[in-house]
């Protein structure tokens, strides 16, 4: 069956891409945990955040119903679910400038307080309670979607189609961080 192909195919990359997020974040030096390469960017504690927020936001759609807010008209998302998600799904890259949606920007406290350990176990708890949910979920009928901000409505294996590209999108971004930043 397709479908069982394409879950066992988008399972097994994610188990790899979260051994490796939690790899890259474990290779950053604690002095620069904490600290943004500039002012526009983030730390690597407040990516780690992201990550699980993304995750966390997945899970939550299937569960319980909730979802990101649509920020773009619905003609807006369905253009770019259409033709920019395909893109980013096949290419693995994120469009240069895109913004991360209010829901899953993460609160400086919240990431200022957030330990090397505590972001690699959080990752590893929420990414794995999402991929069971979007799995589960995509056995039911009808299956529930989340709503994504920029795209809108998204099957689960959609979902977890996206939520690997994005974990790889901000691994790549953890590994540039922990080659480049230099000790305080």
């Amino acid at each position: 069956m397709l479908s069982e192909r394409r879950w066992k195919k988008a399972l097994a990359e994610h188990e790899v891409l979260v051994h490796d997020c939690a790899a890259q974040c474990e290779r950053v030096l604690p002095a620069d945990w904490h600290r943004a390469p500039s002012p526009d960017k983030w730390s690597p504690a407040a990516i780690m955040l992201h990550i699980c927020q993304s995750y966390e936001i997945g899970r939550d759609a299937v569960l319980e119903g909730r979802s990101m807010r649509l920020r773009v008209k619905p003609s807006t998302a369905w253009l770019w679910r259409v033709f920019l998600l395909p893109v980013i799904l096949w290419t693995r890259r994120f469009p240069r400038g895109a913004k991360a949606p209010r829901e899953v920007v993460p609160d400086a406290m919240e990431s200022d307080g957030l330990t090397q350990d505590a972001a690699v176990a959080r990752l590893t708890r929420v990414s794995a309670e999402a991929a069971i949910a979007l799995r589960h979920a995509a056995g039911q009928r009808p299956a529930p979607s989340m709503t994504h901000a920029y795209f809108g409505p998204l099957a689960p294996l959609t979902t977890m189609r996206l939520l690997n590209a994005h974990t790889r999108h901000h691994t790549q971004s953890l590994g540039r961080l922990a080659g480049e930043i230099a000790p305080a």
